[in-house]
C-alpha cells in the first residue's frame, strides 16, 4: 500500500503521453485529481481480518475460533456517507454519487441498474457497509446474507451527524448558486456559520495540499469530504469555471 508522498511522487514521476504537453502537478487541476485518486484508493484499501477467539470446543479436539471484522462504524453506518457502489454481475461495480439525506441505496441503484449493468435489476438487493478503511455502503443483489457473505454489515441508514452534513452540502451550494471565484476568506466564513447551524461540532477546514506546499490561490472549491477526521478540504479553483460541488 502506497503512502502518500508515494504516490505523490508516482504520479509526479508518471507521463502517459511523452511530447506531449503535460498538466503541472502542482497546478490546481492536479490538485483535484490527486484528492479524487487518494478518496479512491482508500475505498479499496481493505481492513484486516480480526482473528476473535473463543471457548475451545471439545469436539474430536478441535480449538473453537471465529472470523469478525470492522464494517463502518461497526453499528450499521458507513464512514463515507456520499459514496455509493451498486455491486453488478460477474463482479462489477458502478459507483455513484449518493444524499443521505434524501435518497435510499437499495432505490438508487435499483433506478440505475438497466443503465449501468444492460440488465434489469435483481429482484431483491440489500444495502451493506463494508469493511474497507473507508466504510463505504455496497449494494448486493440478495438478501442480508450477503452483507456476512462480502465482509460486511447491513446498512442502517445515516447518523444524525451525516444528515446534518447532507443539509450543509445542499445548503452551501445554494450559498454561492451562480458564482465562479469564492475567495478563500470567505469561504471559510460560510463554511464556519453553516457548521454551526447544523450542529457539525468538531468539523473544520483545511487547504488542500500536495507534497510540495503551495500557497492559497484567488478562488476556493472544495475538493472533498473527509467524515473520519471530519475536515473539509478546499482546493483552488480557476475563476470563471463553474463550480463542481461533490
Amino acid at each position: 500500500m502506497l503512502s502518500d508522498d508515494e504516490l505523490d511522487r508516482r504520479l509526479r514521476d508518471s507521463d502517459p503521453r511523452p511530447g506531449e504537453a503535460a498538466t503541472d502537478p502542482d497546478a490546481p487541476a492536479a490538485t483535484r485529481i490527486l484528492a479524487r485518486v487518494r478518496r479512491n484508493a482508500r475505498r479499496r484499501r481493505r481492513r484486516t481480518l480480526i482473528l476473535v477467539p473463543v471457548l475451545a470446543l471439545t469436539v474430536a479436539g478441535v480449538t473453537g475460533g471465529t472470523y469478525a471484522w470492522v464494517a463502518g462504524d461497526g453499528e450499521g453506518h458507513t464512514l463515507d456517507s456520499t459514496g455509493l457502489t451498486c455491486h453488478g454481475p460477474d463482479q462489477g461495480d458502478a459507483i455513484v454519487t449518493f444524499d443521505p439525506g434524501t435518497e435510499n441505496p437499495v432505490r438508487k441503484c435499483r433506478q440505475r441498474w438497466q443503465e449501468m449493468f444492460g440488465e434489469p435489476a435483481p429482484s431483491t438487493l440489500t444495502a451493506c457497509v463494508d469493511s474497507s478503511q473507508q466504510g463505504s455502503i455496497v449494494v448486493y443483489a440478495g438478501g442480508r446474507e450477503q452483507c456476512g457473505h462480502h465482509h460486511a454489515d447491513p446498512y442502517l441508514g445515516p447518523t444524525r451527524e451525516q444528515l446534518g452534513l447532507s443539509h450543509f452540502r445542499t445548503d452551501i451550494k445554494a450559498h454561492f448558486a451562480g458564482r465562479t471565484c469564492i475567495p478563500y476568506p470567505e469561504f471559510r466564513k460560510v463554511v464556519r456559520q453553516l457548521l454551526a447551524e447544523h450542529g457539525l461540532t468538531g468539523w473544520k477546514s483545511g487547504h488542500f495540499q500536495t507534497a510540495d506546499k503551495e500557497p492559497e490561490g484567488p478562488c476556493a472549491e472544495i475538493s472533498y469530504y473527509d467524515e473520519p477526521e471530519k475536515t473539509i478540504w478546499l482546493g483552488d479553483h480557476k475563476a470563471g469555471d463553474p463550480i463542481t460541488w461533490p
